[in-house]
């Protein structure tokens, strides 16, 4: 319990570093959406302690979640607390932290939905736990991955609240390199564990993007 609180308490000293040399940032606001999304995979992966039955690639998906972790976690969180990439801060257009916010909303939103739909089944890696099923309720019935989509939006907040021409699109960047290197093994061993359950699901639903409501 006490270390699913340490992120709190970095967080808050990331704010008051940053608040008190004057980062020229949206700090609080982008520190808030951090805060949010960490609270919603916290809440509702609590108890994901099923054995992994199936598990692919191990060392690539590893390097690639810290590497994701970097771009979206550690380097903005350096960049508020220290001036090490002040140098690449700009200022932002009219609008651009409002319309960062308005992202991060619906980012968050989607998160929130693909978790809770998605409830055990959930693994930061490409594998399966015991007893994992298909899931096609929800909001997966919008769209096959909208976990990716969600953390796309929450990388979009970040490149539009974060105003630092390197800090800023670098969750993105990384972000962007495990969805290509991932996408295609994910679908595969979702083809091979749910057979022609998943190949009509996939046949009647986008991958990222809604088509429509159900």
């Amino acid at each position: 319990m006490i270390g699913n609180l340490i992120p709190y308490g970095i967080m808050l000293v990331t704010a008051g570093c940053a608040l008190w040399r004057g980062a020229p940032y949206a700090t609080l606001p982008f520190l808030g959406f951090m805060c949010l999304w960490y609270t919603i995979r916290m809440i509702l992966t609590r108890g994901d302690d099923k054995p992994v039955v199936d598990e692919k690639d191990a060392r690539r998906e590893r390097s690639l979640v810290i590497l994701v972790g970097i771009g979206m976690v550690y380097v903005p969180i350096a960049v508020l607390a220290a001036p090490i990439l002040d140098f690449a801060a700009y200022d932002a257009l009219p609008g651009q932290i409002a319309l960062g916010f308005l992202v991060g909303l619906l980012g968050a939103y989607i998160f929130w939905r693909s978790h809770a739909d998605l409830g055990k089944n959930w693994s930061p890696h490409l594998e399966l736990r015991e007893g994992h099923h298909l899931v096609t309720g929800g909001i997966y019935a919008w769209m096959r991955h909208p976990m990716y989509t969600a953390i796309f939006l929450i990388n979009g907040a970040q490149m539009l609240m974060l105003t630092n021409w390197i800090a800023g699109p670098l969750g993105l960047a990384t972000f962007i390199l495990l969805y290509l290197a991932r996408i295609g093994a994910e679908e595969e061993m979702m083809r091979e564990s749910f057979a022609e359950e998943w190949e009509v699901y996939a046949a009647n639903t986008p991958r990222l993007l809604p088509r429509r409501m159900r």
